[in-house]
């Protein structure tokens, strides 16, 4: 009897298949982690401040801005020769809200409302005191397109019940709900949920006893805090 210790032809052809195929032992072996901690559709390390722990859904935040421009309401002159001003645009506003990441995260939409206010004390040398202010409540919608850290954006905003007050001469003049938009960029730090930024605001003060209208517009330094 002859044995024949070759294999037959059809295993040679389904060894070749296999090793093309990939899954040799070899190629196995060397075959990419994909469970590794980089996401190729977000473009980033699940350690950068965007991974789905960081930003994930719906988070409440925390702003706050200063903003300076628009026109003068009232000026003050003090005894040792120097003046101050308020002004339409100017103050710092504080305020609380909402914003959900979209899109696979590349848009966000967003609710806050809180308070703008400025105020000026003036003191003469008798130890009398001049108290002018300006205070407004807005209330925001916005929409940012986010490119890695980088945010661009801006809403839609109405200032509800603007009212100027000056204690010493018993002025005070309200205004209509204003309504304006700005527009905003922010820089999102790693790892803090912190973002810094610029803005531009466009909206307009208009008086209910005389009519007269009184340009608010202003550009600020602002700061969110997510939660």
């Amino acid at each position: 009897m002859t044995i024949n210790r070759n294999p037959p032809i059809h295993c040679y052809y389904a060894l070749l298949f296999l090793l093309a195929s990939g899954f040799s032992p070899l190629a196995l072996a060397l075959e990419p982690n994909t469970d590794s901690d980089y996401d190729n559709d977000e473009g980033f390390y699940y350690e950068d401040a965007f991974s789905d722990d960081e930003y994930s859904d719906t988070r409440p935040f925390f702003s706050v801005e200063a903003l300076l421009g628009g026109e003068t309401l009232e000026h003050v002159e003090f005894e040792n020769g120097e003046s101050d001003s308020i002004r339409a645009g100017s103050g710092v506003y504080i305020a609380l809200g909402f914003t959900h990441r979209m899109f696979e995260k590349k848009m966000d939409i967003g609710f806050k409302a809180g308070y703008l206010f400025d105020l000026i004390t003036a003191k003469n040398n008798a130890g009398e005191e001049n108290v002018l202010s300006f205070t407004r409540k807005p209330i925001d919608i916005f929409s940012h397109y986010w490119v890695g850290r980088h945010s661009w954006g801006g809403g839609i905003t109405v200032h509800l019940d603007p009212i100027f007050t000056s204690r010493e001469t018993s002025h005070s003049a309200r205004y209509h709900h204003a309504y304006g938009a700005y527009a905003e960029y922010q820089y999102q730090f790693t790892g803090t949920g912190s973002a810094l930024g610029f803005k531009y605001l466009r909206i307009n003060y208009r008086n209910k006893d005389n009519n007269e209208v009184s340009d608010g517009s202003a550009w600020g330094i602002t700061f969110n805090q997510l939660f």
